[in-house]
């Protein structure tokens, strides 16, 4: 999990160009008369992101009709939201830009509303409003965002993520394949705000469930691996040092608390598992 860059051209003009390429004249009236209020909720978002506070930001109310149309805006696979969604992913490091950071398990095909745009139709194509995560992630989210000040989610263009431990993995070794549990914790005492954010986020989105639905796929390939590299050389301390070397890039590439290097970084600790899946076999 990694912080993504935010968008950083004219939002306003998005907004603009969505509106000139309505093709119902009576809807892209009724927007274009809306112009100036959207834009001073255009200022306010940017204000309010700027200092991490979008939780201080407030709705002008709009009548049934002229939510509906601002809603209307934001159609997934239209040109204007295609051009956010492609801007946003390109400014990001390519180790990263095609996977969900909200979970790191699945690809973008989607862009989430950081707060939502059934209460907050203004914002529907505001790109600082708009996160490419996937499908599940996206849903799980919902509408929710806040309760009160408290985050319910973490906003990855705001909230730095600390290169600090908060993820681990403890291991079972009784099947055929070892069995993972991830959990979450607070070792070297991250910000309690900030750590409640992160286990809201963890928790709403399931990650620790969908990170162990996914570890047999991984931990088989480790297995394999080591089997091969074992062969060639038995000596388990340089086995681990080279694979605690490679968690390090791993670490930078895709985010301190990358799960598959919390699996990988702790599998390798466990000696019931270099005897039971390595050299007794």
């Amino acid at each position: 999990m990694k912080n993504l860059k935010s968008f950083d051209e004219d939002c306003f003009e998005v907004y603009k160009t969505a509106v000139r390429r309505k093709k119902d004249e009576a809807k892209k009236n009724l927007l274009i008369g809306l112009e100036n209020r959207i834009e001073s909720q255009f200022i306010l978002y940017a204000e309010k992101f700027s200092n991490k506070k979008i939780y201080e930001v407030t709705t002008l109310g709009f009548n049934n009709n002229e939510k509906n149309v601002l809603i209307d805006l934001y159609q997934y696979k239209s040109a204007v939201i295609r051009n956010i969604k492609n801007k946003i992913l390109d400014s990001q490091i390519r180790t990263i830009n095609a996977t969900c950071q909200y979970c790191t398990l699945n690809s973008v095909e989607t862009l989430d509303h950081f707060i939502p745009k059934e209460e907050f139709p203004e914002f529907s194509v505001n790109p600082l409003n708009l996160f490419p995560c996937c499908p599940t992630c996206n849903s799980k989210k919902s509408y929710l965002c806040f309760d009160g000040e408290e985050s319910l989610f973490l906003n990855l263009y705001l909230d730095e993520l600390p290169n600090k431990k908060y993820l681990k993995a403890e291991f079972d070794f009784d099947e055929n394949i070892p069995l993972v549990t991830f959990s979450l914790y607070n070792p070297e005492n991250i910000d309690v705000i900030d750590f409640r954010t992160i286990q809201n986020h963890y928790e709403r989105l399931n990650l620790l469930e969908r990170m162990r639905v996914k570890s047999d796929e991984i931990i088989t390939e480790i297995i394999n691996s080591l089997k091969t590299y074992y062969k060639v050389n038995s000596d388990i301390e340089s086995l681990k040092s080279f694979i605690e070397d490679e968690e390090i890039e791993n670490k930078e590439a895709y985010g301190y608390n990358y799960w598959k290097s919390v699996l990988r970084l702790s599998l390798i600790q466990y000696n019931e598992f270099w005897e039971k899946y390595i050299i007794n076999v």
